[in-house]
């Protein structure tokens, strides 16, 4: 299977074309990074291409992106021109949030199953004095949330979690420790999304996901409003 992943949601372009195996090895084809979000609008599609004829595949069988939160404007470019090669080549496409990725990714492949043995925090950047906020309790995910800081740190109280790692993208969040990662474009492990990426295609029947399926997750109602 051959499965082709891009971003444009934050402050980077990713393209990655990767093949799976039987046995859900990936191989990485080509992989793109570029710092340049403000080109995506272009850029992307020539990207695609540059990457697929790398790779000597003509065409995928499976795009997945992240669907959002993020940039509004990046949010558009990815999942509009997932919709777009999902309906013009006919195969399946799939949006899986953002948060979710981004933590697979820069944990690489470590985030282990047991319970509170290695849990996170990851604030995107939302702007507007907020971030998305998204907790790893060490076992899953839970869900992304538009957040002031103030709101971020009861929960943290409610919840009595302490996080082991604390992630974030843009701003630095001034109740977040001076140890804290900056998730870059260079330091996201792209080959372990890709994978996790595979692992989530498994549970899904491929048959719902043609590019109507495929919606933006902006979170913020208003925040369409302010554009």
């Amino acid at each position: 299977m051959n499965l082709l992943y891009f971003d444009t949601t934050q402050e980077w372009i990713h393209v990655v074309v990767g093949t799976a195996d039987t046995n859900s090895n990936i191989e990485l084809k080509s992989k793109l990074v570029e710092t340049s979000p403000k080109e995506a609008s272009y850029r992307l599609v020539e990207m695609i291409n540059t990457a697929l004829e790398k790779s000597q595949i003509k065409k995928p069988d499976r795009i997945v992106v992240p669907n959002g939160p993020g940039s509004f404007t990046g949010i558009r470019i990815t999942v509009s021109t997932a919709r777009n090669l999902a309906q013009l080549w006919e195969i399946p496409a799939i949006g899986i949030d953002s948060a979710e990725l981004y933590l697979v990714g820069i944990k690489s492949q470590n985030i282990s199953p047991i319970p509170g043995s290695d849990t996170s925090i990851l604030c995107l950047d939302g702007k507007q004095g907020k971030f998305y906020t998204k907790f790893f309790d060490g076992y899953q995910f839970s869900e992304t949330k538009d957040q002031s800081p103030e709101v971020i740190i009861d929960d943290l109280k409610k919840q009595q979690f302490t996080p082991n790692n604390w992630y974030y993208t843009g701003t630095f969040p001034n109740f977040y420790p001076s140890s804290a990662v900056k998730i870059e474009a260079t330091n996201l492990n792209l080959s372990s999304i890709l994978k996790y990426s595979l692992e989530h295609l498994k549970q899904t029947q491929y048959k719902n996901y043609d590019y109507l399926s495929l919606l933006p997750n902006y979170i913020r109602g208003t925040y369409v409003d302010q554009k």
